[in-house]
């Protein structure tokens, strides 16, 4: 608690540099105290103002300590990200990355490293090799720290490692844009009423923040990945939709009084259906001569006269 007579740090903003004061007054009369200082060394020596709490960083004697660690938090934080780079390292984060693996922080969106060895196989590489590639410090509970850039290359890393969970979210996510740029967004406005939003506004707001997202994560993710995924979905939805015209063909059969033949190609379709489980050749141990089957082939017997 400070008190009357204490020398302490005072910075107005947080990349300030200290200066030495004493507090010579506090107000308590309202919810929170203010402090009146003065300024001791130095052009402002004698100068005295009325601060809040938050100006006061500690106790004098610790200045070297705290302008060290401030040094570095301005080290570390001097890389800023885009809003669509934020956004894309909250995907990547909350669908790849636990908070008791790596937290992240929000404000300047550094990461706080909590458990190394549960991210080095989220990730691809040694934890090492990542804090020698970008700014880092230790942070108060002694967990390394990166930078707003190390925040970005975590998230871009973890992507190469794992892409198919994020291709399939911006998928969905794709999915909901489309909706909403063909019928608009049903909302509930401030008086309670039920609205829908304008489908041109829509499609502005997903060409300004949707399509960058999507393009940056599938960019992390890589071209091989991305091409597999759609090949994939693809075939899927090819095997849904011949699917279904087979089965609409079949009842057309039967319609026209050719049920023994519908139900014949019924059976067909599904006994010779493709699936993950019989699609991979099955290779068998070569069968031991008392296992081989037996054939019986009757000769005709050969005539020694003509």
């Amino acid at each position: 608690m400070i008190q009357i007579g204490d020398e302490q740090i005072y910075r107005q903003r947080d990349h300030d540099p200290s200066h030495r004061v004493r507090v010579i007054a506090i107000d308590t009369s309202k919810r929170n105290p203010r402090y009146e200082i003065e300024f001791l060394d130095g052009e402002t020596a004698g100068k005295r103002e009325n601060v809040p709490e938050r100006r006061l960083r500690g106790p004098w004697s610790d200045v070297h300590r705290y302008d060290a660690r401030m040094a570095d938090w301005e080290r570390v934080t001097a890389f800023e990200l885009t809003d669509i780079e934020e956004r894309a390292v909250g995907f990547v984060f909350e669908a790849l990355i636990p908070d008791v693996v790596a937290e992240l922080q929000w404000s300047p969106c550094t990461t706080d490293i909590v458990d190394p060895a549960r991210l080095e196989p989220l990730i691809g590489i040694p934890v090492e090799e990542l804090l020698e590639r970008v700014e880092s410090m230790t942070a108060d509970d002694d967990h390394p720290m990166v930078s707003p850039e190390g925040t970005l290359l975590i998230a871009e890393l973890a992507c190469g490692v794992n892409p198919i969970p994020i291709l399939d979210l911006v998928v969905e996510d794709e999915r909901k844009y489309r909706e909403k740029a063909k019928r608009g967004k049903t909302y509930t406005d401030h008086r309670g009423e039920e609205r829908t939003s304008d489908p041109e506004w829509e499609y502005s707001w997903y060409l300004e923040r949707g399509r960058p997202l999507h393009e940056l994560l599938r960019g992390w993710c890589g071209h091989r990945a991305v091409s597999m995924q759609e090949r994939l979905a693809a075939a899927e939805a090819e095997v849904r939709r011949l699917d279904l015209l087979v089965t609409r063909l079949i009842d057309q059969l039967r319609e026209n009084g050719h049920s023994m033949f519908a139900d014949v190609i019924a059976e067909v379709h599904e006994e010779e259906r493709i699936t993950p489980a019989n699609y991979r050749p099955v290779v068998d141990r070569p069968l031991k001569p008392s296992e081989t089957p037996v054939r019986y082939i009757e000769v005709p017997r050969r005539r020694w006269w003509r």
